[in-house]
């Protein structure tokens, strides 16, 4: 049919030709597309301040129209069924069912939308006008009757914002949500340098991390789907234009594509005051000959061999050791830079001054840091304590390996321990806030890994749990089953043994809202375990997981047991994996054996809910052969959607 058509078009074409050349060629003008006569009668602030966050959606039921202008739409695949628009009071979305709205409302249209009918709520904490008040798209047929398309290419302007500004206060973060904005002075974290945005043909979204030379950072969430989610990510320095989201609450940036990531000027620290490198023991001789500040046109390249994850150490202090020696840096204010990376600070005219004793370079802009991505950590220096008594001043702020000791003088880590090997003793200090604080100190011989520090007399400092390896609990980490973990807390075991990982596939969905953004449920054949991180995570469901778990707190929530409290640096993910098969099991079944079952996939068939509603709260589940309680967070994308019936 279609070939037909083609055909007699080429005929129709040959036939007027014969008429050009005797006939006057006068053509009317195309016409002009008739705007709409509408206009707005309320503004995209008064519609958001119709709902309150958390709440059910509220249905609009007057005739009331909201315009704006697009400023996000799906061409990349960054959004999806959804656009963007903004008028002078704020910025909003709107979910739509239909692919390719950029062809329908790019970028530059206007925009105006009659609320009689739709719904205004928000997901996660981010406002959306919907077709339902479970946030579902409007239907496809209807999107022309509520969305009419007004005057193209209008100018799009981000509203320029500032990092610190946006994450201190929470006026200016409200203000601006939903919002195109734009950064300057960014770029992306060293963690995530070398990598993609996303994973093409992932099916899900990757976070990574936008920083300034301030220290502050904000997650920029990247979908799988997206035309450039295996593009290299931009290692410079620049302005990033996106619109500020957020999930939970955890902020958020998401782009439009990767015109929005204008990153061509040196990374934060890259050019310092002219940046000689020299090395971390020239900088301690010039001290030690009386210089109170770094030498000129210089800077220092080391390894990070302190962990801020822990938490055992202040977070605008960083240890770095290179071939020569280890310095403490201080940096003006808070640092993300991690344990094992390679940084470069430039230390000239930097104030060098001593901290009870402990020499830093003091006050150091974050500028004049930058990160060359992750490095190798040094080995350990192997010596006895009396070893470290005496050479203290010149291993300060090293690595030491110390075998065959005991720990003593306190029954948890938490400030001053003795630490003992035959040629003397000396204190091992940690802060109540790492997270190990609390752990009971091991007894008998064991070793340990720490750093060398200074407190008005040597002292050495625990980077993590791991540097702890007492009973045969250290070297490289082996595997240990959910299983392994839940009977060892049946036997009274507070922390999981050293040197352990566990590996499976997650069970739970972080997307769906239905489970604290810090939990994660994990399976392996032998059962299951939820792990607490010590942050939000991103881990999708059925994603494999491995989790060092070495030394971490085991302990029960409200009777769930948890592996509690671990770095987020802990996890390492290998992409999708296999689900595991849920058990089909009656409910009788899983009453008498629910510690085993606990943080496991079942299935329960013939079952009904016995009261109506929505699945908000708690509500009981019958099979006829017992009941049991089933838990929806309010905040599950799916906890106002009504339970079936029967």
């Amino acid at each position: 049919m279609k070939l037909r058509h083609f055909f007699g078009l080429l005929a129709t074409l040959f036939a007027l030709t014969g008429f050009w050349g005797c006939v006057d060629l006068e053509f009317d003008e195309p016409p002009v597309r008739e705007l709409p006569a509408l206009t707005a009668n309320t503004t995209v602030q008064a519609v958001k301040d119709m709902h309150v966050i958390g709440q059910n959606a509220n249905l609009i039921d007057e005739d009331l129209i909201v315009s704006g202008v697009v400023v996000a739409d799906d061409e990349s695949g960054n959004f999806y069924q959804q656009i963007i628009f903004e008028d002078a009071t704020g910025g909003i979305a709107i979910r739509l069912g239909t692919n390719g709205l950029y062809t329908l409302y790019p970028v530059g249209t206007e925009v105006f939308v009659k609320m009689k009918g739709l719904y205004v709520g928000d997901y996660n904490g981010f406002y959306q006008i919907s077709g339902d008040v479970d946030g579902g798209v409007i239907a496809s047929p209807l999107v022309p009757e509520h969305v009419v398309a007004g005057e193209k290419d209008k100018v799009v302007t981000p509203t320029p914002a500032d990092l610190d500004e946006l994450l201190s206060n929470s006026a200016t973060f409200d203000g601006l949500l939903s919002r195109l904005i734009v950064l300057d002075g960014v770029q992306f974290a060293g963690v995530d340098l070398g990598d993609t945005y996303a994973v093409a043909g992932g099916g899900s979204g990757q976070n990574r991390t936008i920083e300034d030379c301030l220290g502050n950072s904000i997650t920029l969430r990247n979908s799988d789907f997206s035309d450039f989610a295996g593009e290299p990510i931009n290692e410079m320095n620049g302005s990033l234009t996106a619109i500020l989201s957020v999930f939970g609450t955890t902020p958020q940036l998401v782009i439009r594509d990767l015109g929005d990531v204008n990153f061509t000027d040196a990374r934060c620290g890259s050019q310092g005051q002219g940046g000689n490198l020299i090395s971390i023991q020239t900088v301690r001789e010039a001290f030690a000959g009386g210089a109170t500040t770094g030498p000129a046109d210089s800077k220092v390249r080391g390894i990070v061999i302190s962990d801020r994850t822990a938490s055992n150490i202040n977070g605008r202090n960083v240890v770095i050791q290179d071939g020569t020696a280890g310095i403490l840096v201080r940096f003006a204010s808070n640092h993300s830079f991690d344990l094992g990376e390679e940084i470069e600070v430039t230390v000239a005219d930097q104030e060098l001054s001593e901290y009870n004793g402990l020499l830093q370079v003091n006050n150091v802009p974050l500028g004049l840091a930058s990160s060359n991505g992750m490095g190798t950590l040094p080995t350990p220096r192997t010596a006895t304590v009396a070893e470290v008594l005496a050479n203290g001043d010149a291993w300060e702020s090293t690595l030491v390996y110390l075998a065959d000791v005991t720990l003593s003088g306190n029954s948890v880590f938490s400030g001053n321990v003795d630490v003992s090997d035959g040629t003397g003793t000396l204190p091992l200090f940690s802060y109540s806030s790492a997270d190990f604080a609390n752990d009971v100190l091991p007894a008998g011989t064991g070793n340990l890994t720490a750093i060398i520090s200074d407190f008005n007399g040597i002292q050495i400092n625990l980077r993590n749990g791991d540097d702890i390896d007492f009973d045969g609990t250290g070297g490289d980490p082996t595997m240990i089953t959910a299983a392994e973990l839940r009977t060892l807390f049946e036997g009274g075991a507070s922390a999981a043994p050293g040197a352990k990982i566990l590996r499976g596939v997650v069970i739970s969905d972080v997307d769906n809202g239905n489970l604290t953004e810090r939990n994660v449920v994990l399976q392996d054949e032998t059962g299951g375990i939820v792990i607490r991180f010590t942050a939000n995570h991103s881990f999708a469901l059925g994603e494999e997981i491995e989790v060092n778990v070495s030394n971490q707190e085991l302990s029960e929530y409200n009777g769930l047991l948890q592996v509690n409290n671990v770095p987020n640096a802990n996890a390492t993910s290998f992409g999708n994996g296999t689900l595991p098969t849920p058990a089909i099991l009656t409910i009788a079944e899983i009453v008498a054996d629910l510690e085993n079952l606990e943080s496991t996939l079942v299935q329960i068939e013939g079952v009904s809910f016995t009261e109506g509603g929505t699945y908000s709260g708690t509500k009981m589940l019958d099979d006829g052969t017992g009941q049991i309680e089933i838990y929806t967070r309010t905040q599950a994308s799916f906890a106002n959607s009504t339970a079936p019936s029967g």
